[in-house]
């Protein structure tokens, strides 16, 4: 078994860098952390979780609250989160809310009880939560709770120019836009304010289809495309999140509209689902991966008491080239 003077010789440092490099603990420029990291990966580094933990007085646990496991979005999330963690040595605690949103206090409740080092929230608080009151290590992505609770988010403002430059180009002149009601003071919601201005400011006209914010999934989409078949049919183009975008996609090939030639479609997120259908959907693409690098970043900080953290950081989108535009 592999021990941290392995790391320490193979990474050429000191054994007490690795030591900080795999706790979380104290400065180490970047470089030389990943240095130690796939050093520890090459050697099959297994920590003592139990014993170091039980030393540390922590519970080497991090949990995340998400809307619904189920969406492409929040699974690879949760991907990402997992792999995260465990290069600081430590194991993810998953919560689905899906129809079962009182499950968000069990967690909550957990963190103050120790069951849980920190917690990564990506839903919006119940009514009722003491936001205040939580003294313990706190991170939201795409999910605004407090001024002084970290918020990590896409940068949805150039996501909303990103979309209606798409749309307004292509030469579309009614566009229907899926956004959520009920989030008003959440990052996300930059993105369909941003397009709709453009748009309105453009002579473009737009239909609105609200959709509910902590509601996702499959079967909820699924459904939810069909009950807007009509304003579907009366758009020249649509934006709209991933499953969405694909369901309007369907809807509309099974009306025998032509994609792009009478139809646009803009798609949100951009998960590797939308490269599997036909054509492949045009669309902004957030940094899942860098999402959840700079959650779990940030909560580790908070966890081993620095108190300098950024209680706001903007994670750049990217333009995805497909076949609906």
């Amino acid at each position: 078994m592999s021990s941290i003077r392995d790391i320490a010789l193979k990474a050429g440092v000191g054994i007490g860098t690795v030591s900080r490099a795999l706790n979380g603990t104290g400065y180490i420029a970047e470089d030389t952390k990943k240095k130690i990291l796939n050093a520890a990966r090459e050697l099959d580094y297994k920590p003592n979780d139990p014993v170091r933990s039980l030393y540390r007085n922590r519970s080497a646990i991090v949990g995340i609250v998400v809307p619904d496991i189920e969406h492409p979005f929040f699974t690879g999330l949760l991907k990402h989160v997992e792999q995260e963690l465990f290069q600081y040595g430590y194991r993810c605690m998953v919560c689905d809310i899906t129809g079962k949103e009182r499950r968000e206090l069990e967690f909550l409740e957990m963190l103050q009880q120790d069951v849980m080092d920190g917690l990564i929230i990506c839903v919006d608080p119940l009514a009722g939560v003491d936001i205040e009151s939580i003294r313990k290590p706190l991170v939201c992505i795409e999910r605004k709770w407090s001024e002084n609770i970290p918020l990590i988010h896409s940068n949805h403002i150039k996501g909303g120019e990103l979309a209606a430059g798409l749309l307004k180009d292509a030469g579309c002149r009614r566009v229907l836009q899926f956004a959520p009601v009920g989030a008003e003071k959440d990052p996300f919601m930059n993105r369909h304010s941003t397009f709709r201005r453009i748009m309105e400011e453009s002579g473009i006209e737009v239909l609105q289809a609200n959709i509910l914010s902590n509601r996702m999934g499959y079967e909820y989409d699924g459904q939810y495309v069909k009950q807007f078949s009509d304003l579907i049919e009366k758009a020249d183009g649509i934006f709209a999140p991933d499953l969405v975008a694909a369901g309007c996609l369907k809807e509309a090939v099974e009306h025998g509209r032509k994609v792009p030639e009478e139809l646009k479609i803009v798609t949100y997120d951009a998960m590797p689902l939308t490269r599997l259908v036909n054509p492949t959907l045009t669309g902004v693409a957030q940094d899942v991966l860098r999402l959840a690098r700079v959650a779990v970043d940030t909560i580790m900080k908070i966890i081993n008491g620095n108190s300098s953290v950024d209680c706001d950081l903007t994670i750049d989108v990217s333009f995805q080239k497909g076949g609906t535009v």
